[in-house]
């Protein structure tokens, strides 16, 4: 618990589920888009984390899509590494 509960504004839940997202990146000034997968990590009311293969950076805009068809946007909070994969926390856009 201690100084990680401590930083936190929000409460977590765990989220344990796959799911997909995509994402425009510039690359030697040609927009790429890029469709990838994640595995999530846990949520709150604001934002969630996942791990995922692509190396994303913060400020990069992603639309995840639900389970139910629908998507929703986040933007890229903060990127780390963690046994070999990459950790990415994102905001949640409100609809």
């Amino acid at each position: 618990m201690g100084y990680e509960s401590e930083r936190r504004k929000q409460k977590r839940i765990g989220y344990d589920m796959p799911f997909e997202y995509s994402l425009s990146i510039l690359e030697f000034k040609e927009l790429r888009r890029v469709s990838a997968s994640a595995r999530g990590i846990d949520f709150s009311e604001e934002g969630m984390g996942f791990f995922t293969d692509i190396l994303l950076e913060p400020g990069h805009v992603l639309r995840i899509r639900n389970s139910d068809g629908s998507s929703q946007t986040a933007m890229v909070r903060w990127v780390g590494e963690f046994d070999g994969k990459v950790r990415v926390g994102v905001l949640l856009y409100k609809k």
